[in-house]
């Protein structure tokens, strides 16, 4: 995930290749047909159906401290947006992790410029390994080629790094007062380590044994999100729960790698009664763009049937949460909104994607809006802003949906 206010394109696009391409590559192959009335009342079990009419917006446009003035926050704050994620660190960012505190005076500052929330942004990208045969300018810092693959084992320190950044940013959400924080658990730095295997090859394990570090990173985080702020709001972009068997190594499926960390915070969360929420955010099973109205809506009730054996068992702890991409104009496409699914989006303008919002909105409680300088969606520019605003503005109207 990325944006022109670093002018990172390679993680913007690697974004897209990571989950798009090596995830969502399966999408209509797996889960039920949208026909077979015995899934589709399975998939309706799994469905947050937003009967209550509540909903909570968010705003992820690759938004970095250092960048964000008094002038943003201000035109973000015009904005029917609920909340908005802001990242401390970016998602090749080696420096040493803020602290609590100083997390806290920027938000305290920011908070005289809005009333909308602010999510504290993290990502897992820190304890990830370079692929050597991929080129990623980002990835030429010394720091990632201390450790091959991820450092699993934090001989590098990078494990207690991301650790102590995940620490920091849970204690200044709550005590300024902020909802939950937002996680990333892309592997910009290696993609190809999605497949457990590859993870396993890289660290010089067998993938069993990754799969259950994997689980014991993710009680850490609960441990730590628990103890920091016990009623936070834990929103994952994506979790990789819906892929189930999606890698095959010998005779064992497994789930893509991200997806073990969440199973092992949900499993601590469960068995030590913790009142921390998941949301499982839905940027590799949902996806950003579609081609109609009626495919979004299959797209929707697959996940949800996949899921549901996950919402059985974490019960109130893990809720799904909807996403999508906006864009002003066919024209005004670039990069990563100009290919794969967004190219052939039957929407052709801001507008034509009002229809779009409103089946999330009455869909899903919680919502998040990828916008993009790739849609020419510039949230902090009035021009840009104005428009885009006016069709979410609409679109909750519509369904009557409220905050």
């Amino acid at each position: 995930m990325a944006d022109s206010t670093m002018n990172l394109a390679t993680n913007d696009k690697a974004a897209r290749v990571i989950v798009l391409v090596i995830l969502m590559s399966s999408l209509f192959v797996l889960g039920p047909r949208a026909g077979d009335a015995t899934q589709r009342a399975s998939s309706e079990k799994g469905l947050a159906k937003n009967v209550s009419g509540v909903h909570y917006l968010l705003l992820v446009n690759t938004a970095l401290a250092p960048q964000m003035t008094a002038a943003k926050f201000a035109e973000f704050d015009r904005s029917p947006y609920d909340g908005i994620a802001v990242a401390f660190w970016h998602a090749y960012d080696t420096a040493p992790a803020p602290s609590a505190e100083q997390i806290e005076s920027k938000i305290a500052e920011w908070k005289k410029s809005t009333n909308k929330d602010i999510w504290p942004w993290v990502y897992l990208n820190r304890m990830i390994g370079v692929d050597a045969e991929e080129h990623n300018s980002y990835t030429e810092q010394a720091y990632f080629h201390q450790f091959a693959g991820a450092d699993l084992d934090d001989k590098a320190g990078a494990l207690s790094d991301y650790l102590l950044h995940w620490k920091n940013n849970l204690r200044a959400a709550k005590n300024s007062k902020q909802p939950g924080i937002v996680c990333d658990l892309e592997f910009y730095n290696y993609r190809k380590e999605y497949d457990i295997a590859v993870l396993a090859e890289q660290t010089g394990k067998k993938p069993r044994e990754v799969a259950d570090i994997l689980r014991q990173l993710g009680k850490r985080m609960a441990d730590t999100a628990a103890a920091e702020y016990p009623d936070a709001k834990i929103w994952f972009l994506f979790t990789g729960l819906s892929y189930k068997d999606y890698y095959k190594v010998v005779d064992d499926q497994h789930y893509p790698s991200p997806a073990y960390i969440v199973m092992g915070l949900l499993d601590e969360i469960q068995s030590r009664h913790f009142s921390l929420k998941v949301l499982s955010g839905g940027e590799s099973s949902l996806g950003y763009c579609h081609e109609s109205l009626a495919q979004f809506q299959e797209i929707i009730e697959k996940r949800a049937s996949k899921f549901v054996p996950h919402l059985q068992k974490y019960g109130d702890s893990l809720e799904l949460a909807g996403t999508m991409t906006l864009w002003n104009e066919a024209s005004g496409k670039t990069g990563w909104v100009k290919e794969g699914a967004c190219a052939s989006a039957g929407a052709k303008n801001a507008e034509e994607l009002q229809p779009y919002l409103e089946l999330i909105l009455k869909t899903f409680r919680y919502n998040w809006i990828y916008g993009s300088s790739d849609g020419s969606y510039y949230a902090f520019d009035p021009q840009s802003a104005g428009r885009f605003n006016q069709v979410i503005s609409k679109a909750q109207a519509s369904g009557a949906v409220k905050h």
